[in-house]
């Protein structure tokens, strides 16, 4: 096999994930070992890291403010270090759709053991603008290549890049979503779809969205947590 990656030759290893998922291995061990997986105490509500305690300052901060949060929990695979942010340029920026095909083991696995129950899974969508600019949405492509059946229900307003502005400015900005699914849910969990989970102010801003249409509760899966 040749590894998508770092374009080097491997053997592929027997797996049981592999085989659960049938799929092949794409990328050689070397470079997997390179990114590195979230472990240890993490925050009920972000999954990030809380220091051994339930929930990280900025969920217990966010929950003194407003006691009703919009977002059930969101859960990552992946810490954003300096590889990760590589592969992500690589990917998102560059237009190298065959590095989706990295992680979809890792997203399969992290929704069976997490969200097996929740069957709508919602993309975080691209402005049109935005979309026409790139030529793909990343998000979906991950969602595609992982097998989930995606529910593409939400619109999303055009807005400077996400990577220009600090903490603050974008816990501040307004409401970016709005719903254009063909009729409301039927009091169902959803499950959002996204690359990033940076402040969780994207997430939460599809929640309430997805909350005000319908839904019983919205969970988040994240590739990368910032």
């Amino acid at each position: 096999m040749i590894c998508i990656n770092c374009g080097s030759h491997f053997v592929e290893t027997f797996s049981l994930h592999h085989l659960f998922f049938q799929l092949e291995e794409k990328t050689c061990s070397q470079c997997l070992t390179g990114y590195k997986k979230i472990s240890g105490t993490i925050c009920e509500i972000c999954g990030g890291h809380a220091h051994d305690q339930k929930l990280c300052k900025y969920c217990e901060e966010s929950l003194e403010l407003n006691t009703s949060q919009p977002l059930k929990l969101n859960r990552s695979i992946y810490h954003y270090t300096d590889v990760m942010k590589e592969w992500l340029n690589r990917y998102k920026f560059y237009g190298d759709v065959t590095l989706a095909t990295m992680f979809i083991t890792d997203l399969r696995e992290y929704y069976e053991n997490n969200f097996k129950h929740i069957k709508i899974i919602v993309p975080i969508p691209l402005s049109e603008e935005r979309l026409v600019e790139r030529g793909f949405n990343q998000v979906e492509v991950l969602g595609e290549q992982a097998g989930f059946p995606l529910t593409k229900c939400l619109k999303r307003i055009h807005t400077e890049k996400q990577s220009k502005l600090n903490r603050n400015e974008r816990l501040k900005r307004e409401q970016i979503f709005s719903y254009c699914g063909e009729k409301k849910i039927q009091n169902m969990p959803i499950l959002i779809l996204d690359d990033v989970y940076t402040t969780g102010k994207t997430v939460r801003d599809a929640a309430i969205i997805l909350l005000q249409n319908g839904a019983s509760e919205v969970f988040s899966l994240t590739l990368i947590r910032a």
